[in-house]
């Protein structure tokens, strides 16, 4: 074992606060980011499961992460096997290796650690002797199946009630088997890929998936954090027998997705983050945050208050979490306590439609000197394909607003590629960016100063469970090719600074997002030789068969095998409208509305003034309760 790398993972400790020292024999896990640990502490869903895992008796959960670089180096020099960061321990030797994933180009890191803890890739030669391999994270729900053969269990859905489940599971059988088929004929939540075959078509498309075993569900259902109705909503579904609307109706406390170490060295590691709200109502096509989170959920402003008391003494500064910040309910209350306590404020995202005075009060009370937006497009009917409903006259205002107080720097998030996309679509970019600089010298001669305009170009990626599902990306050249344009012509401009991210890129991103289990041996010899195209030239795997050809409506995708909840029918409605440039109205979130499919009927009905709220559940207990 490196006692360089010992050393190294000790100076982490010590820079941070607030981790758990494993206590002694129990379930031990090992909760792993397939990123560097600058990377992983600043993700929420890092620290909550990191929280929840350590809450459960007789449990012990410590964190592992992708070697840095110069750790990377020492690591291969020395053959020291991965260590995990609190007792710098063997990974190999934990009962549990839980992967977080959030974005699909991890997928290759998570393969180079299994690979650096010298555990097999593939789950079929692995033993009772290895650890259990578990993923969860966003990317469980959006499309798992390239590293479905890697894996022994994937969460599906989101972690606050999952943990629960799958520790009782893991400790009331035991035999890996026994566990994998309990948590498989669960139903809703986990899915375990080696109790399915995948049958497919000739043309290499996929025909379908047949579980193996009695009990294991033809689809996986995604868990949701549960939401608090009224009492009253919770009894008649009970007299009415609806149990699955029951267990999603329990009434538990409230969980506050928020930092739990403080680890000032990460990234973002200056301020408590906490998470306010989860999903988000406006149903941009493109979006698979705002899909994949559905419906739309709020943390009541009490406990991201109470949370924000407790940190206090420790930081001035607050990071908002949320798709939609302003979509709170309770965010004037939330922003006025949080002024009160002196703290700056920062905020992940800002939807354009939502910018208030309010808000951007507080942002410039924190001193904060930059906002970042998403118009996505320069063309207004481009916009509607998207269902991003604005025109540029209002964004322009909108900007104008953040101008008029200080803040001369905005960062304009921009993608190129959109199904539909013209010249004219691309050329009204440079009409946009122009208006708005002119928008931000006009209120920079009463400041004395300029400021500057930064857009962030990326190529549209299409994603699993959204309308564009059905769309290919652009071909490579031709992405690159239009990526090389609006760069060439924003950088005409006079204070605008153009970001990019490659073509090359993008189409790395769309294999992960929309590739089937053959994938999984590209993303294994990519993980041994560092190198996509030798990986790909090694396997034979054909990408473009899985990026660049548009998806009829008859395909059975590979993400089919979860389910999200949302109907095909209003998937496919989604995706006409968008060829038809039709937008459509946002979520109700909380009136009556059956459209999409996600939410309970008869909840909405019922309870059209609950406040929404994330929060852990127990199935356990709901099951009980729903048949008592």
């Amino acid at each position: 074992m490196s006692k360089r790398i010992v050393e190294s993972y000790r100076k982490k400790l010590v820079a941070e606060e607030g981790y758990i020292v494993p206590q002694r024999g129990g379930l031990r896990i090992a909760l792993c980011y397939p990123n560097t640990h600058s990377i992983g502490m600043a993700n929420l869903g890092m620290h909550t499961m990191y929280e929840l895992f350590n809450s459960i008796p007789g449990v012990s959960c410590e964190r592992v992460f992708l070697p840095d670089r110069q750790d990377l180096i020492e690591y291969e020099k020395s053959g020291t096997p991965l260590l995990s960061l609190e007792t710098q321990s063997r990974v190999k030797g934990f009962d549990v290796i839980a992967f977080s994933i959030s974005f699909e180009t991890d997928y290759l890191n998570m393969a180079k650690m299994l690979q650096l803890a010298d555990i097999p890739v593939w789950s079929a030669e692995r033993d009772e002797h290895h650890p259990l391999v578990i993923m969860g994270g966003a990317a469980s729900f959006l499309n798992p199946e390239p590293i479905a053969d890697f894996t022994n269990v994937i969460a599906v859905g989101e972690g606050e009630i999952l943990a629960y489940q799958l520790i009782d599971a893991i400790l009331e059988n035991e035999s890996k088997g026994e566990i994998l088929l309990e948590l498989a004929r669960i139903g809703r939540g986990f899915y375990v890929p080696s109790l399915y075959d995948v049958i497919y078509n000739d043309d290499g498309t996929v025909f379908d998936y047949l579980p193996k075993q009695i009990g294991v569900p033809k689809r996986v259902g995604r868990a949701l954090a549960a939401v608090n109705p009224k009492e009253g909503t919770l009894r008649r579904a009970l007299r009415r027998g609806e149990t699955e609307l029951a267990e999603f109706l329990v009434n538990q406390d409230t969980f506050c997705p928020s930092t739990s170490v403080w680890s000032p060295e990460a990234e973002m590691g200056e301020r408590l983050l906490v998470e306010i709200s989860r999903g988000c109502s406006q149903g941009c096509r493109f979006c698979w945050a705002g899909y994949n989170y559905y419906p739309p959920r709020v943390v009541p402003a009490k406990d991201i208050l109470e949370k924000a008391r407790e940190w206090r003494s420790k930081t001035n500064k607050i990071g908002l979490v949320s798709t939609a910040v302003c979509d709170h309910p309770e965010i004037s209350t939330i922003l006025r306590e949080l002024r009160a306590m002196d703290y700056r404020i920062s905020v992940s995202s800002l939807r354009l439609d939502q910018i208030s005075d309010e808000l951007l009060d507080a942002l410039v009370e924190s001193r904060d000197q930059q906002i970042a937006v998403a118009p996505e497009t320069g063309s207004d009917r481009l916009r509607r394909v998207i269902n991003k409903n604005l025109t540029n006259d209002e964004i322009v205002d909108i900007c104008g607003a953040v101008f008029d107080r200080g803040m001369l720097t905005v960062k304009l998030y921009m993608m190129v590629g959109l199904p539909t996309e013209t010249e004219e679509d691309l050329d009204e970019i440079f009409v946009l960016v122009e208006r708005v600089k002119d928008r931000m010298l006009e209120a920079g001669k009463r400041f004395g100063r300029a400021g500057k305009i930064i857009t962030s170009l990326n190529g549209f990626v299409p994603k699993p469970n959204t309308p564009l599902q059905w769309d290919a990306i652009l071909d490579e050249r031709d992405l690159k090719r239009r990526i090389k344009y609006v760069c060439k012509g924003l950088s005409r401009i006079p204070n605008v600074e153009v970001r990019f991210m490659s073509a090359k890129i993008a189409h790395e991103q769309a294999l992960y997002s929309s590739g089937d289990r053959t994938v999984a041996r590209v993303i294994d010899a990519a993980a041994r030789h560092g190198d996509l195209n030798r990986a790909l030239r090694e396997t034979g795997v054909d990408a473009a068969f899985h990026t660049s050809r548009d998806r009829s409506y008859d395909e059975f995708l590979p993400w089919s095998i979860v389910d999200s909840g949302l109907s095909f029918e209003f998937l496919k409605t989604e995706h006409e409208k968008a060829r038809e440039s039709l937008s459509s109205l946002p979520c109700p979130a909380v009136e009556k509305c059956t459209t999409c499919g996600v939410c309970p009927s008869t909840w909405l009905a019922d309870a059209p003034e609950s406040l929404i709220q994330i929060q852990p559940l127990k199935v356990k207990q709901a099951l009980a309760l729903a048949t008592c």
